[in-house]
């Protein structure tokens, strides 16, 4: 694959919309769940669709309120599935 075939992942919230990254991230699939706010990937299983979600504290407690779909809803300790991230924002 060329580096111009590569994907580029989309960066939502924190850089104008429909912006995406120059070059793709180098991160790694975990199951280890977000401890600080930032924008994330998310996988419920190594097959499913990928999402980028917005992980933000309330009241101290990192959480996730993704409107497309409901498994990626409330606090990010009960959310099940691969983290890679935090996605940094382009040069």
């Amino acid at each position: 694959m060329s580096k111009a075939e590569e994907p580029k992942i989309p960066v939502g919230m924190t850089i104008k919309a429909g912006q995406y990254l120059v070059e793709p991230a180098l991160l790694t699939w975990t199951t280890q769940k977000p401890t600080v706010p930032g924008l994330y990937g998310y996988r419920k299983s190594r097959d499913a669709k990928a999402y980028i979600l917005d992980v933000e504290l309330k009241n101290g407690v990192p959480t996730v309120d993704n409107k497309y779909a409901d498994h990626c809803r409330g606090a990010v300790a009960t959310i099940e599935g691969e983290w890679a991230g935090p996605l940094l924002p382009p040069k």
